[in-house]
């Protein structure tokens, strides 16, 4: 076997030489970093904007057997859970919802949110209010949770621009280390919030690093790419004021 193989072997490494290069170089193929992942996404449509508003998205915790306050809302959100499960009693009943799901609370009715699980949960809530205006009243008489959830982060867009119709757009996006977005506008203002990692952000040109807890905005017109370069996961949560017949995302 020696004597048929030896030959061969000589003859492949003479072309490879001849060519002015190695066996491993020609093998090796640069192949394109890595991008996001969309975790989860949903949508709200059918919102209209007729005065100046205010987008506020806020990442809620809630311990095992914690609870919120009994509360109302005057105004249209979008709430996706990304860890655990909630249960929401309402007037009409009871509605589990796992992570990913949205949760669907009534207007202006009395609800409450409760983590009726073993494990941790966590919600990502985002509310378009008029200028200056609060997504949430108490009701009064209530008794208070024996376990309160938490607030962890709250950012407040303050009137971005808008009008007309349009749909809140809200996504979670799973960045492995080394991956990145392309280059990128989009159609519609938006609020990002780090809840793992660390994530660069160019924005025109300019680079900002943001650490899990802290928000940032972005609105149409500017050129964006977000990094991942750390050597851990990075998940960030982000909701965006689509208006009707623009596009979330476009590269550039």
């Amino acid at each position: 076997m020696k004597r048929v193989l030896l030959p061969v072997l000589l003859v492949a490494a003479a072309l490879v030489t001849a060519c002015g290069g190695s066996a491993a170089h020609i093998a090796a193929k640069p192949s394109a970093l890595p991008a996001p992942v969309v975790k989860y996404k949903n949508t709200l449509p059918g919102q209209t904007a007729t005065g100046s508003i205010d987008l506020i998205q806020s990442i809620l915790y809630f311990a095992p057997g914690a609870a919120s306050a009994v509360h109302k809302h005057p105004t249209s959100f979008l709430a996706t859970v990304v860890q655990g499960q909630i249960t929401l009693k309402t007037p009409s009943g009871e509605q589990l919802s796992s992570a990913g799901d949205v949760i669907h609370e009534p207007l202006n009715q009395p609800v409450q949110a409760v983590n009726m699980g073993s494990v941790d949960a966590m919600t990502v809530v985002a509310y378009p209010v008029s200028h200056g205006g609060k997504p949430t009243v108490a009701v009064a008489g209530s008794p208070a949770p024996a376990i309160p959830n938490k607030t962890l982060y709250s950012f407040t867009l303050d009137s971005p621009s808008l009008s007309g119709p349009y749909s809140l757009v809200q996504q979670v996006l799973d960045f492995a280390p080394g991956s990145q977005t392309a280059k990128h506008l989009h159609g519609g203002p938006g609020v990002i919030t780090v809840l793992q990692g660390q994530v660069t952000l160019n924005r025109d040109g300019i680079e900002k690093t943001y650490n899990v807890g802290e928000s940032f905005s972005e609105t149409p017109g500017q050129t964006l790419q977000a990094f991942n370069r750390g050597s851990t996961e990075l998940i960030v949560a982000a909701t965006y004021l689509l208006p009707d017949g623009a596009q979330l995302t476009t590269n550039v």
